[in-house]
């Protein structure tokens, strides 16, 4: 039986024991916005992952997320066939109080395993869906300099709050490598805009060949919605002033 030590401690559980090829691991979690859910979700599918193990903490909410037909931890580590992509996703927020000791886990256990670096998939919360949108780059000034070189500008400034600015900060304390991608994302309708952007700005990182026609064609669909809606209010506001004016000429 587990002692009370171990059940209210933080640690990944492996599922299974395997091998792994220096993968490099991307994140995405439950924020501000949905950007780093949504592309890393996207990865998930695209890549035929499977999950490997769990982060278990008296910090993460005691819930259960039913994907994939099936009840899952809401804190999930997937890994690829080949074990060079890794992929950690959290649907839940994490305390506060909980955000050292789970990224100082996450990030020893990537040691571990040779895991090559992390990069953390992250929105900036905007009003508005943007047509175009870019992403940008967070890291040192080295692996800032290969992102740019690769096409991803780097930003001129910002914070990553939550679990993914943890195991950013933690990435420095232990000398791993660790970099985000950010791009604008809305607050207030969902946007697969800010999932495609980030998952081009992955692909043109790390060379992975991913699919995106399945978030491109939501994107067409999203913008030709918000066309036809923009219309309707428009030709509604310019009858409703054809009407005052029709009237006010004739009073």
């Amino acid at each position: 039986m587990a002692g009370k030590d171990e059940l209210f401690s933080t640690a990944v559980v492996e599922i299974e024991k395997r091998e792994y090829d220096h993968p490099i691991i991307i994140g995405g979690f439950a924020g501000s916005t949905m950007a780093g859910l949504l592309s890393v979700g996207y990865l998930i599918e695209q890549l035929g992952m499977h999950q490997v193990a769990h982060v278990k903490s008296p910090y993460i909410p005691p819930v259960a997320v039913f994907v994939g037909n099936k009840l899952r931890h809401p804190f999930r580590i997937y890994s690829n066939k080949k074990g060079d992509v890794m992929a950690i996703i959290s649907e839940v927020p994490i305390s506060d109080l909980g955000l050292y000791e789970i990224s100082a886990s996450i990030i020893e256990w990537a040691k571990n395993i040779g895991a090559s670096e992390i990069v953390v998939l992250d929105g900036i919360p905007v009003d508005e869906v943007l047509e175009t949108r870019k992403s940008y780059c967070i890291a040192e000034s080295d692996e800032l300099a290969k992102c740019i070189k690769n096409g991803i500008p780097g930003a001129q400034s910002a914070i990553i709050t939550g679990i993914g600015g943890s195991l950013l900060n933690e990435c420095l304390v232990k000398g791993f490598k660790g970099s985000s991608l950010i791009t604008p994302c809305s607050v207030e309708i969902p946007d697969p805009g800010s999932a495609l952007s980030l998952i081009q700005a992955i692909t043109l990182k790390t060379g992975l060949k991913i699919d995106t026609k399945l978030l491109q064609d939501s994107v067409n669909k999203m913008h030709e919605e918000m066309a036809a809606v923009i219309k309707q209010y428009t030709d509604a506001q310019s009858k409703k002033v054809g009407k005052v004016s029709e009237e006010t000429m004739y009073r």
